[in-house]
């Protein structure tokens, strides 16, 4: 009865007071934080050497967040037929300096050599059957990385690391809801810690359901109250400093925060109306957001966000700012640092669908 007695309030910003927690049901909240736009001039890590404005110079973003398409990064191997089809995920293998995509009919493609090189992963034949439609990566120090990933097609969730030869599999849960209804369709995952993931079910009963391991295997348990939650519960992330879920809550172009001890909803932040978040990845204070589309059904953009200050810091858009005229709906985005001192770099690494495509944009600074 613990979830039924808890109030939950919390102090948002002086524009928006209070939000509470509504006794019955733990995924109800009476406020959303709309979140403004604010603009930084410094950020995380120190700003590259200043380049000059030239007319043929394309930038996107604002304050200490603008960006320049690195078009010389991510080249798709010359052996990929085709990337219309993409409708994955990315990410990043800090240790190894590598980065992978998963694109549907092809598997994963691993880039390295800061992003120059490529190549087709030769892994287990699961991952080419049907979708890797969102993935998540655990580092494990010099032990290879334990991956999992979300496949809507087949309807598994898929255990790995780096190798990705051997491969653990979850299938529909047969307990709870999906006693009645066998519609599972999982779209993300997320590890919170070496013993535990949680798998969201985007496509199918928009729930979210926490997994063991070791062993894999389902804890029997699920939440979300299916579309009383999100009519289409896209993407998790796991942040870490604050111990929270982050869901993407795509058509409502809201990502909510819920307390994973406790598995309340603790708070809702809303972008601009219209908008359909698909996924985040979070670096220290930052979230990116990757935008299926932005108000008006434009193009899709991504959002920097300022989880602290509670703001969007920049709006980058790739398709039309910086000329990747195909990336007309961001279906995912990660963030790639590489290099120390004043060799550091930053990238945000993007995937688009409908049509299908990657790319890469890289943090400029322009001289006033």
């Amino acid at each position: 009865m613990k979830k039924l007695l808890l109030l939950v309030a919390w102090f948002i910003t002086p524009s928006v007071l209070w939000a509470h927690y509504v006794p019955g049901n733990e995924y109800a909240v009476t406020n959303v934080t709309l979140l403004p736009t604010v603009i930084e001039t410094k950020g995380p890590v120190r700003a590259p050497a200043a380049i000059k404005a030239a007319p043929d110079l394309k930038v996107s973003g604002q304050g200490f967040w603008k960006f320049v398409a690195a078009r010389d990064r991510v080249p798709v191997p010359t052996n990929v037929p085709s990337v219309k089809q993409a409708h994955g995920t990315i990410i990043v293998d800090k240790a190894s300096d590598t980065v992978y995509w998963g694109l549907q009919g092809v598997g994963w493609i691993g880039f390295s050599n800061k992003l120059r090189d490529s190549w087709i992963v030769a892994g287990n034949p699961a991952f080419t059957n049907g979708n890797l439609h969102g993935a998540d990566i655990l580092p494990q120090g010099k032990k290879s990385p334990r991956i999992a990933a979300a496949d809507n097609i087949s309807g598994k969730i898929y255990l790995t690391d780096a190798n990705f030869q051997s491969v653990e599999t979850l299938e529909r849960p047969a307990f709870g809801a999906y006693a009645t209804n066998s519609t599972f369709k999982p779209t993300d995952v997320a590890f919170t810690s070496a013993k535990e993931l949680w798998a969201v079910d985007g496509y199918g009963q928009q729930r979210f359901i926490p997994a063991d391991v070791s062993p894999f295997q389902w804890r029997e348990e699920h939440y979300g109250r299916g579309k009383g939650f999100s009519m289409t519960l896209h993407g998790v992330t796991y942040d870490k400093s604050a111990g929270d879920l982050l869901f993407s809550a795509r058509p409502e172009g809201q990502l909510k925060r819920v307390d994973r001890k406790d598995r309340l909803l603790t708070e809702i932040l809303g972008l601009p109306k219209g908008t359909l978040l698909c996924d985040v990845d979070v670096w220290g204070d930052y979230a990116l957001a990757a935008c299926l589309e932005g108000p008006d059904k434009t193009p899709g953009p991504l959002h920097i966000i300022n989880l602290k200050k509670r703001a969007i810091v920049s709006t980058i858009k790739p398709r039309d700012d910086l000329g990747y005229r195909e990336a007309e709906h961001m279906h995912d985005a990660a963030w790639y640092v590489t290099g120390k001192g004043k060799d550091q770099e930053v990238y945000i690494i993007f995937t688009n669908w409908n049509p299908g495509g990657i790319g890469a944009l890289k943090l400029v600074n322009l001289a006033e």
